[in-house]
Formats: C-alpha cells, sequence, structure tokens
C-alpha cells in the first residue's frame, strides 16, 4: 500500500514538472506572440491614429507587416496636426503616391535599437525605404550620473523622438514630435516652387547669389518670406530698382545662406547638450561682418525658437540686425543639396548693407 501511495505520489510529482515546463513554453509563446507587426502596432495606438490613416491612404499598411526587420519613425498626431492635418480624412486632398514617398522615407530598413546609434554623434545616416535615400539622426545625451541634467535627445531629421526603442515583432518604433519633410532635388527647386518666397528668390538672382543654390551644397538656407520684405517696404518694384553695387549682397542677401553646412534645429538642441552651447558665430562669408545662429527650447511641449544675428567684429555685444523663428510646420526642409528653414524677419535692411556708408 506504502509503495503504491509513493508511486503515485511520484507521478504526480512528474506530472507537475512536465506541466510546469509546458507552462513555461507556453508563456514563452505568448509572450512572442504580445508583440505586434508595426502596421497592426500602430493600427491599435490611438495617438498615431492619423498616422495610420496615412499609411492606409498610402496603400503600404500591409508591407509594414511584412517579415522586415524596419524601423519605423512614426509621428504622433500633434505632429500631423502640425502640418495642418487635423482628421483622418484629410488625408484624401494628398497625393497617394507623394504621401507613400514620404511615409517610406520615415522607415528605415533594419532593426535600429537605440544602443546601437553613436552617443553624441550628429547627423548620422541611415538608408531609409524611400529609394534608399539616407535621413540623418542625431543622438545627444549629458554626461552619465548627473540626474539633474536630461538626457538622451534623439533626433530624426531635426525631428524630436518623444518615445523610444518600442519592440515590434517585424522590427522597433519610434515616435516623433513633428513629421519628417523631405523634398528631393535642390534648395533652389524648393525655393522656385514657392511663391511666398518669391522676393528672397529675386533678391538673391539680383545679387548673384541664386545659381550657387543648384550646386552640391550642402546649404543651410534659413528663407525670409514675403510678408518680411514687405513689413520692411521692399516690394518686387523697390528690389529691381536698387543698384547691386550699391550694397553688400553677401551682407543683405549671403546672410541667409550658410554655406557648407547641414544644419537642422535640433542640432543645435544637441550642440547645447554635447558642448554647452546651442548656437555658433562665424564671419558671413564675403562680408566683414559676423553672423550669429542659436536655438533653445522654450517649452515643455517641445517648441523651440532660434535666432540670427549679425554683428560688426568690433561689437559682438550689439547686434545690427536680428531675426527670430519658432520650429513648428516651417522648418527643416531637407532637400538633396541642403536644408531650407523658414524665417518671419529680415535680418538686414538695404541701409545696413549699403557700400561706404
Amino acid at each position: 500500500m506504502f509503495q503504491t501511495i509513493k508511486k503515485y505520489i511520484l507521478s504526480l510529482s512528474v506530472l507537475a514538472a512536465l506541466g510546469a515546463c509546458s507552462h513555461d513554453e507556453l508563456e514563452q509563446v505568448n509572450k512572442a506572440q504580445a508583440f505586434r507587426p508595426a502596421g497592426d502596432f500602430i493600427r491599435n495606438n490611438y495617438d498615431l491614429s492619423l498616422t495610420y490613416a496615412a499609411m492606409q491612404r498610402a496603400g503600404i499598411t500591409e508591407a509594414l507587416n511584412g517579415k522586415g526587420p524596419f524601423t519605423v519613425l512614426a509621428p504622433g498626431n500633434t505632429a500631423w496636426n502640425r502640418i495642418g492635418i487635423m482628421r483622418a480624412e484629410d488625408f484624401q486632398r494628398l497625393d497617394a503616391d507623394s504621401l507613400r514617398n514620404m511615409l517610406n522615407y520615415h522607415v528605415i530598413n533594419r532593426r535600429l535599437l537605440l544602443a546601437e546609434i553613436p552617443v553624441n554623434g550628429i547627423d548620422v545616416r541611415y538608408a531609409t525605404l524611400y529609394d534608399n535615400k539616407e535621413l540623418f539622426t542625431t543622438f545627444a545625451t549629458h554626461q552619465q550620473g548627473y540626474p539633474q541634467y536630461p538626457q538622451n535627445h534623439l533626433f530624426f531629421n531635426g525631428s524630436y523622438c518623444t518615445k523610444k526603442e518600442v519592440t515590434l515583432a517585424n522590427g522597433t518604433l519610434y515616435v516623433l514630435d513633428k513629421v519628417i519633410k523631405y523634398n528631393p532635388g535642390t534648395v533652389q527647386d524648393w525655393l522656385s516652387k514657392r511663391p511666398e518666397y518669391s522676393l528672397f528668390v529675386a533678391g538673391l538672382k539680383k545679387f548673384g547669389l541664386w545659381e550657387r543654390l543648384a550646386q552640391a551644397g550642402p546649404f543651410t538656407v534659413f528663407a525670409p518670406e514675403n510678408a518680411a520684405f514687405e513689413a520692411a517696404g521692399l516690394d518686387l518694384a523697390t528690389l529691381n530698382a536698387m543698384n547691386a553695387d550699391a550694397y553688400i549682397g553677401a551682407r543683405l542677401f549671403g546672410v541667409y545662406i550658410v554655406p557648407r553646412s547641414h544644419y537642422f534645429i535640433g542640432d543645435f538642441l544637441a550642440f547645447n547638450t554635447i558642448y554647452g552651447t546651442g548656437g555658433f558665430t562665424a564671419k558671413i562669408e564675403g562680408d566683414t561682418h559676423n553672423r550669429a545662429i542659436r536655438a533653445d527650447r522654450i517649452n515643455v511641449q517641445g517648441d523651440v525658437t532660434y535666432t540670427l544675428s549679425v554683428f560688426t567684429p568690433n561689437d559682438p555685444w550689439s547686434p545690427i540686425g536680428g531675426a527670430m523663428g519658432t520650429v513648428a510646420a516651417r522648418s527643416d526642409f531637407q532637400t538633396d543639396n541642403g536644408l531650407v528653414h523658414n524665417l518671419p524677419q529680415l535680418l538686414i535692411k538695404p541701409d545696413q548693407a549699403r557700400k561706404n556708408q
């Protein structure tokens, strides 16, 4: 009898052990199954509902549920709101092919983990699904061990990452605070297509600075809109009537072009983290005056202000001109030879660029 009970207890122990093994394996399977592919994850995340609507309009949802691996840079709903997209229906007025290209530029064709991104690297490049074109990643962090300072400022093409490294079944996902704006062609092409910059283009042509914007670059251009010229009393007739030889063109119009540079506004925030200064000062090419560019975050919602100023080398504390912009929908326009940022004010008025004054 005792032997029978002993055998029965032993049998129960074996079954329990086997059951425990089965239970562990089942948990592992369920845990793996809990991760969704990119398309399904975005569909089931309310804050990404506009990105899902964009994917549906562009016809890429099934592709993003594919094998991958992918790294998806998904704009949050607020990011779409910043460029005037408030509802899913708003995507219907956009060209589906153009929208597909834009979204594919938000997908890196590999699984990119945070630990693989070079720390304090500026504009590290990764290929995307849009014709293998590259985007730029900046990862700035203070030295570890100082909890009073913010950590891990991550930007993709100047768009701030608000949520990092969400695990997907077929890759990983990052949430952005701005939609990435890539425009095939040159800075010159970009400006030519936008009538709100026609006075800026006319001035660049008049002072012999226009053709360079079709060259290899890179260039970072802060483009004053027509309203800025008109507020300063500069319309097309006034510009055409100006004697170009009487002015320092580099100061009057060249001041808005930073040659041999590729600066997203977010890069200046990264500079502040990495180097302790959120900008730089340099001589204006072709002029005796200097130009300073700065940027800083102005509130917890993520708005960033950027400022430009012009001053003489002998008096850096007394700018003769300045302008300010705020990052929202009108900055970080990526082209093949540089970047364009909107500037709502003029830096220099004609009298400040007159020769022999």
